[in-house]
């Protein structure tokens, strides 16, 4: 029996070693991964909504004076007449919520009680015509702001707004108000409103999801939790690997930053960013594409070179691979950036704009929606978004990579020092 006790006390010391191990990477986990990745999912998931109501607005009818002066047989019993948009400027505040905005023709209201509302950047560089798009030079790389409007209590007049959802007739003036499961989206902005719908879809993400509402707290949280079971490991065993395990892991928000690890941190960023700028042209690149795929009409024979449908404006919106057009506009010319070498090769280019009915030659001009575009397509759209689409995943999962690798490099090391240092 004597000579066998030694042998026991060691198992149970390994096993008491690795329960503790266990406890200190669960730790770590929970609060370096689980609840910072939960805060991740839902920021990405709240920014995809917004990208998609804005571009959701842009096929509603713009609200017309007629729309309120129609009979009341074709609203319902609260004065509700339908969903619509309107772009305009502030023109005054009444009371706390509500707000009265110019749209040029007549004032709509817009009650704004509980709603959020996003302010987009301004562009920090020009934006010049017929040029090919480059809108990571000319607008900032940020994301718009979130307000909740109970927090804003003042505006100038004049400032622009951009507001969709449900209209209602009160006393025959217009007033957006809120629905339940279909709240107002309001968007100020400045410039031109013809880009608040591309400035929109291109920053409307954030730049890194890992840091969001609950990331600070749960590092901070992590780091003192991980540094109190190495103190109480310390004081109860002297020392052992899971006490230095968990100083090295509480280590973990600064680790990416510490030498060597560092130049692969810099390397996760610069592909963080691409993938983010592929996804912002995949989305670019589909937004033509929308007036297509509604199922309000019967969806367009994909292989055909020249479909046209109706914008919500009724202007006859083309969509065409035939260049036998006169161009009057503006004209927007879009490719992917990232891959564009690869993706030219035998790609014919799609061409997007509103009919001129009064032109006497077949002629494409800009849209008098100012959230339609008139665009060449340097390729294939839905194609060339695929590619996009699957270049950013493998750009994330590479960033990723030398994420985990930076990190992984810095805390064996400080593991090391900490293993010289305490014995």
């Amino acid at each position: 029996m004597g000579p066998g006790l030694p042998g026991i006390g060691a198992v149970l010391s390994t096993a008491s070693d690795l329960l503790l191990l266990v406890l200190v990477f669960l730790v770590a986990f929970l609060f370096f991964g689980a609840i910072p990745g939960i805060g991740a999912f839902t920021v990405r998931a709240r920014w995809r909504r917004f990208r998609a109501r804005i571009v959701e607005s842009s096929l509603q009818r713009f609200v017309e004076y007629g729309d309120l002066s129609a009979g009341a047989e074709g609203r319902g019993e609260d004065g509700y007449v339908g969903s619509f948009r309107a772009f305009g400027s502030l023109e005054a505040m009444q009371g706390r919520h509500r707000i009265w905005i110019n749209t040029g023709r007549f004032t709509v209201g817009a009650d704004l009680e509980g709603v959020q509302v996003y302010l987009l950047p301004s562009f920090s560089a020009p934006v010049s015509a017929s040029v090919v798009e480059r809108l990571e030079k000319s607008v900032p790389d940020e994301e718009p702001s979130m307000v909740s409007w109970d927090r804003i209590y003042s505006l100038p007049a004049g400032t622009q707004v951009f507001v969709e959802g449900a209209l209602f007739s009160e006393d025959g003036q217009a007033v957006f108000r809120t629905r339940p499961r279909n709240p107002l989206l309001v968007v100020i902005y400045d410039g031109e409103r013809r880009t608040i719908l591309q400035r929109a879809i291109w920053s409307g993400r954030q730049k890194n999801e890992y840091w969001n509402q609950f990331t600070l707290a749960a590092l901070l949280t992590g780091a003192f939790l991980l540094v109190l079971l190495a103190y109480l490991f310390l004081r109860v065993r002297g020392s052992g690997l899971p006490a230095l395990v968990a100083l090295s892991l509480a280590a973990f928000p600064i680790a990416a930053l510490l030498p060597p690890g560092v130049l692969l941190y810099f390397l996760y960023r610069h592909f963080w960013k691409q993938a983010r700028l592929l996804r912002a042209e995949r989305d670019l690149l589909r937004l033509p594409l929308r007036y297509f795929d509604g199922a309000a009409q019967p969806p367009p024979d994909p292989r055909a070179r020249e479909v046209s449908v109706r914008l919500p404006t009724g202007e006859r919106y083309v969509r065409t691979r035939e260049f036998r057009w006169l161009i009057d506009g503006a004209l927007v010319i879009r490719g992917a950036r990232l891959i564009e070498r690869a993706s030219r090769r035998g790609q014919p280019c799609w061409l997007f704009g509103a009919l001129d009915d009064k032109a006497k030659l077949p002629s494409l001009r800009t849209p008098e929606d100012p959230m339609a575009e008139l665009v060449l397509v340097l390729g294939d759209p839905e194609d060339l978004a695929g590619k996009c689409s699957r270049t950013a995943r493998v750009h994330e999962l590479v960033s990723a990579g030398l994420f985990f690798a930076a990190v992984s490099l810095n805390l064996f090391l400080l593991l090391t020092l900490w293993h010289l240092v305490i014995r």
